[in-house]
């Protein structure tokens, strides 16, 4: 825990006191202070960069916004005032969503502690999902984009002044023609963010040279998103051919990602010191409200959507990359220089996608090792099965059961059953431990009937009825007894226990009297 998160607890850190530290969280990870003193340990972030008289209107509208300007008059000592804000880490943010504090007036109960967890502050909370926050939000109007372009502000100052260094001389090898524009707009808006801070405005100083770039930055922006989209449909195929893609296309991938993150958060911190900019002119603080209201709300859709987009990209990315770092065939990948280690195309997607999730500050999680309680082998299910579908299996479902099977055909094939929550798969053993591909996948939703048949001396049977197809599976004679065949039984029993059949495929018929053949089935 650092010193600005919040963790919710069961029970009121002091029962006997009101909280006089109130947060109200504006968006997902940055929340307004509430309290008649600013806690010495808090990691605060002041408004700045507005002027005084928009700063004072906008802090006096939250405050009374928020039901708390002055909660001296409700009993609590002091004055409780806007301070600032704080920033909530991604671990906080997850503890909110799942867990249950106590409330009260419509409050959420909570620890504010310091960078060693000692307690320092109980507080109250508003999550941004909560109706209390959009109340508040929707009462402050307009003035809601001036602190929606505080945020940012913060977010920036905080978070965008480190370059990303692992792509960036494949990107400039691969987009020479581009590279001096690219950097060129990166280090004019990190300066006018810096001189920004410096003198606590966006004075006309500051925003010229912003000014005379906007072509160069929407032209920026507009190439390299181009670029990120042509990669996500090139990759929204089948498994064999997304990786034949990437490793074909790996530094062009790497390098147009890195292009992206430089091109928009230039575009991005335009925007945002435009924004302080207009919010100067208190001459025509009316329009310029307005202004900003539609203005700061756009710009922050756009972003959110180029971000989101490149977090996907690399996220399938490293999956994939990750996925062929396990088959026993892929070792190397090309790249303009030499070919490198696919272990080294991993790390480079990795360190990608982690600035990328500091940059939407959002925890980022990664896929943990499969580990099935329900596996139906001769003995243990091979190591390197269990790290291909770690990757192989899709939507980072679970797998709960895994089994040896073979497909029945007049040459059966060995091949692997796997059960996720909302899917099952067959493929051949080969295909998956040579090349990390899932043959076919049907929904649980699809299975119509399980039947499970044991015979003598060999191994049972398993049946699965599908909306379209009958699959027959087997299985080798050590499931005939003992342990194989509880396992093979509990493992029919795990497919039987979806079984349905919608009510559009059931059928009457007047000769059964009206009834449907399930409904009569159900009557005997």
């Amino acid at each position: 825990m650092t010193n600005s998160e919040v963790e919710p607890t069961g029970t009121p850190a002091a029962p006997t006191d009101e909280p006089t530290v109130s947060l109200v969280e504006i968006e997902p990870g940055v929340a307004v202070l509430f309290a008649d003193k600013a806690p010495d340990d808090l990691d605060l972030i002041p408004f700045e960069m507005l002027s005084a008289k928009t700063g004072r209107r906008l802090t006096d509208k939250l405050a009374m916004a928020a039901g708390i300007g002055n909660l001296a008059a409700q009993g609590a000592q002091g004055a409780t005032t806007v301070q600032g804000l704080v920033r909530l880490a991604p671990q906080t943010l997850q503890a909110l969503k799942t867990a249950q504090p106590m409330t009260s007036g419509g409050w959420n109960m909570g620890t504010l502690v310091t960078s060693n967890s000692r307690f320092a502050h109980s507080v109250r909370w508003a999550p941004a999902t909560g109706a209390q926050t959009a109340g508040l939000l929707a009462t402050l109007g307009p003035a809601a984009a001036l602190l929606a372009l505080q945020v940012q502000l913060a977010s920036i100052s905080r978070r965008i002044d480190e370059n990303i260094e692992l792509t960036r001389d494949v990107l400039r090898a691969l987009h020479e023609d581009q590279w001096a524009t690219l950097l060129g707009l990166h280090e004019t808006t990190m300066r006018a963010v810096r001189e920004a801070q410096v003198v606590g405005a966006v004075t006309d100083h500051v925003f010229a040279p912003i000014a005379t770039r906007e072509a160069d930055l929407r032209t920026q922006r507009l190439l390299f998103m181009s670029f990120l989209r042509g990669h996500i449909k090139a990759l929204d195929t089948n498994g064999p051919s997304r990786r034949a893609y990437i490793q074909k296309n790996i530094e062009q991938l790497l390098a147009d990602a890195h292009g992206v993150l430089m091109a928009e958060w230039s575009w991005y911190r335009a925007q945002v010191l435009r924004a302080g900019h207009i919010s100067r002119d208190e001459a025509n603080a009316v329009e310029n409200e307005r202004l900003l209201a539609e203005m700061v709300p756009a710009a922050e859709r756009e972003h959110t959507q180029v971000m989101d987009d490149v977090a996907a990209l690399l996220a399938g990315l490293e999956r994939q990359c990750r996925l062929m770092a396990e088959l026993p065939e892929e070792r190397s990948l090309p790249f303009t220089t030499k070919r490198r280690n696919i272990r080294d195309a991993v790390a480079m997607a990795e360190a990608l996608a982690e600035r990328v999730a500091e940059l939407r500050n959002v925890a980022r999680t990664q896929r943990a090792p499969l580990d099935p309680p329900l596996t139906v082998f001769d003995e243990a299910v091979p190591a390197d099965v269990l790290r291909i579908l770690r990757w192989a299996v899709p939507d980072e479902e679970p797998l709960l059961a895994i089994a040896d099977v073979n497909l029945d055909r007049l040459v059966g094939d060995n091949a692997y059953l796997g059960v996720t929550p909302r899917r099952f798969f067959i493929s051949a053993q080969n295909a998956v431990r040579r090349q990390g591909t899932i043959d076919r996948e049907f929904p649980l939703s699809d299975i119509r009937y399980v039947r499970f048949r044991q015979r003598d001396k060999r191994g049972p049977v398993l049946d699965v009825i599908t909306m379209d197809e009958n699959i027959r599976l087997t299985f080798d004679d050590w499931a005939g007894k003992g342990q194989g065949l509880d396992d093979a039984r509990r493992l029919g029993d795990l497919l039987a226990a979806a079984m349905n059949l919608p009510e559009s495929e059931q059928r009457t018929d007047p000769l059964l009297g009206g009834e449907s053949s399930t409904g009569q089935a159900l009557t005997r």
